[in-house]
């Protein structure tokens, strides 16, 4: 039966009142429980079930961590020391339980190994072990008491057990007569002498060729420590401080102008320690009279020299 304008028009507000009273009680109900949920009760409830959820866990936690035991030691860091004979050293830990591990027994069979500078140690959940070892790094060499040792950049004299042959030409130093024992073999040098010995090694490892030609250094008091290089036997004299680098800079200039010319064994030694000049001492030979010659300043480019090394 068709229906008329009038119908259709009753029924649709029918339906929206229908749809109207159906969503006041949806929303009446959404705001009742929004209303629980915000109270101070269900609010502290709340906390509590988190606050008990979470100490549940840290007890959890920290029963497990009580129960993990060490399952490897892993050492990092090293390259002139064995990994292997650092990790046997620490194997008797593996097994135990690691919260009952303390620091000092890590450290205590480590420390006296001379190459060892510094430790870090981590545990790891895991069951894990890790030290990362920070090593000496050596500079030179020299013989100390009749032992060959190896001087690192600390100015520590430490027992050279085939370290030095890693490296290539590490100069050797001599003079070294003031060094303090520090344990287990290991030497410290007078504070002086680490001083110059650094300033000395520094300015030949920013230098031009001086530093390849390195072969010894003799540390002395009294303004004295000299250097000798590779083919030739003369003394050259850079005293205990001043600036190194220029007197290297002379060196190389004296050594291509002159040296190179006149031969490797053409005087007995030569003194950098004067600005702006070289002063040379030629061998002696028994029974002869030194004929003075004249100075060479032209081939030096502006860097006179005189024959005789002043007392």
């Amino acid at each position: 039966m068709p229906l008329s304008t009038d119908d259709i028009t009753r029924e649709a507000g029918a339906s929206a009142q229908d749809e109207g009273q159906e969503m006041s009680g949806t929303g009446s109900r959404t705001g009742k429980a929004g209303r629980i949920l915000r109270s101070p009760a269900a609010i502290a409830t709340l906390l509590l079930l988190l606050m008990g959820t979470v100490t549940a866990l840290a007890w959890y936690a920290s029963v497990w961590k009580r129960e993990v035991k060490v399952s490897r030691v892993a050492i990092g860091g090293v390259s002139l020391l064995s990994r292997q004979k650092l990790e046997k050293s620490l194997s008797p830990l593996v097994g135990r339980k690691l919260a009952e591990v303390r620091e000092e027994e890590i450290r205590r069979p480590l420390v006296p190994e001379p190459y060892i500078r510094e430790l870090q140690i981590v545990r790891e959940l895991n069951g894990t072990i890790r030290v990362t070892v920070s090593e000496r790094q050596p500079f030179a060499m020299t013989v100390f008491q009749g032992r060959p040792m190896v001087i690192d950049t600390e100015g520590m004299l430490l027992p050279d057990t085939g370290v030095s042959g890693r490296y290539h030409r590490l100069p050797v130093i001599y003079g070294i007569d003031r060094a303090v024992p520090v344990r287990g073999g290991i030497w410290r040098m007078h504070s002086d002498d680490i001083r110059v010995l650094q300033s000395i090694i520094s300015a030949f490892a920013g230098s031009g060729y001086a530093g390849l030609m390195l072969r010894e250094i003799h540390l002395a008091q009294g303004n004295q420590s000299w250097f000798m290089v590779s083919g030739s036997p003369i003394r050259f004299i850079l005293g205990n401080d001043g600036n190194f680098k220029e007197k290297l800079k002379k060196f190389e200039i004296f050594w291509q102008k002159v040296i190179a010319k006149k031969g490797f064994d053409c005087y007995e030694s030569v003194d950098l320690r004067f600005r702006e000049r070289v002063f040379a001492k030629e061998p002696q030979i028994a029974g002869v009279s030194p004929v003075p010659s004249a100075p060479a300043s032209a081939a030096t480019d502006s860097l006179p020299v005189q024959k005789t090394l002043p007392r």
